[in-house]
Parts: structure tokens; C-alpha cells; sequence
């Protein structure tokens, strides 16, 4: 059909305390006309981080890789699970795939965003196998978060509750985001 260009994938790549590490920084297109009639273009967008991450892994399956971003997409949506094939599960990740830890946090209802006062988890951390092996000498996985704050919630109005807009409107209110933003936390053993 017709080409369809969004906004570029970023892909980092360098030493991080001696560690390669490709990380690729992801805003996948939005669901502006509706979640399924834009589906196709974040699975395109997918579809450009994966045709790396395989090209890396294709060399070395240990090879450390982070995909993050405001996808667009719940972790159990298609274009996560299906087009990057990230899994939703550490025992179901095989060498050379991808972990997303974020599933558990949606069957709770817990999310990054508000709309319609239904949660969305858009703001995810992807993980490579090799980040998932704690017996190494580089980083490993410990566990993932959403950075959510009490002053950085709406306190009233229609928002209330909902992370706190930068604008509403035309109403600027200094905040940074109408997303809470979230983290893995990396470890490392130190030899003493």
C-alpha cells in the first residue's frame, strides 16, 4: 500500500561500565482513529526495532538490548508481543528474545496513563535474554517500576487522579507529562 512515515526509531549503542548495551528509544504512533484502525502502524514501528534486535542477535544472542518508549500499546497488545515477540514471562524467554515485565502491572490495572478512566501501561522497558542471567559478571535484571508520586497526580477535575498534564488546554501547568514514567532497576556484583 501507501508508505506511511511516523517519527524515527533512536538506537544507542556503547560502553556502559565496560558493557555494550543497544539501547533503541521508541514513540510509536498514536491511536488517534481508534486503537484497531491504527494498529498497523505501530506494528510497523515494531517492526523496524525487531529487524535490528534480530540482526544483533543473529551474532551474538547474549547480546544486551533495551526497547523502550510510550509505544502506543499495552504490553499484551500484538505489536509487542507478536511483532517484537517480546514474552510476558522469564521462564518463556529463550536466548536471543525479549522480556517485557510490564504484563503483571496491566492484569492489575495499573497503568502509566488515563484515558476514559481506563489505565493504559504505554510506557514500557523491553529487556534482552541477556540482561535475565543474575550468575554474570555484567548488569542483570532486578525488578521494574512505575515512578508514580503524589505531586505528580491531577488533585481535581475531570483529570483527578490521572498524571498530572503538562497542558491542559491551552493552560500550561508546569508539570512534565501526562504519563508516569517508569524503570528497571539494573544490578551488578562487585568483586571486592
Amino acid at each position: 500500500g501507501n508508505l506511511h512515515y511516523t517519527r524515527d526509531v533512536l538506537w544507542v549503542s556503547g560502553l556502559y561500565d565496560g558493557e555494550m548495551v543497544h539501547v533503541f528509544v521508541n514513540h510509536w504512533p498514536s491511536r488517534r482513529g481508534g486503537e484497531e484502525a491504527s494498529a498497523a502502524a505501530r506494528a510497523s514501528a515494531a517492526g523496524v526495532s525487531k529487524h535490528v534486535i534480530d540482526s544483533l542477535m543473529a551474532i551474538d544472542p547474549n547480546t544486551k538490548v533495551i526497547v523502550m518508549g510510550d509505544l502506543n500499546d499495552d504490553p499484551t497488545s500484538p505489536s509487542v508481543t507478536q511483532v517484537l515477540g517480546a514474552k510476558l514471562k522469564i521462564a518463556d524467554v529463550k536466548d536471543g528474545g525479549l522480556y517485557n515485565p510490564w504484563a503483571d502491572f496491566t492484569k492489575r490495572g495499573i497503568g502509566t496513563l488515563a484515558y476514559n478512566d481506563a489505565w493504559n501501561l504505554f510506557d514500557q522497558i523491553i529487556i534482552s535474554s541477556g540482561f535475565l542471567k543474575k550468575q554474570q559478571e555484567g548488569f542483570f535484571y532486578k525488578d521494574a517500576h512505575i515512578f508514580n508520586r503524589n505531586f505528580m497526580v491531577t488533585k481535581s477535575g475531570k483529570y483527578k487522579g490521572y498524571p498530572m498534564r503538562t497542558y491542559d488546554g491551552v493552560i500550561y501547568n508546569g508539570v512534565y507529562s501526562d504519563h508516569f514514567p517508569t524503570y528497571c532497576v539494573m544490578l551488578k556484583e562487585v568483586k571486592q
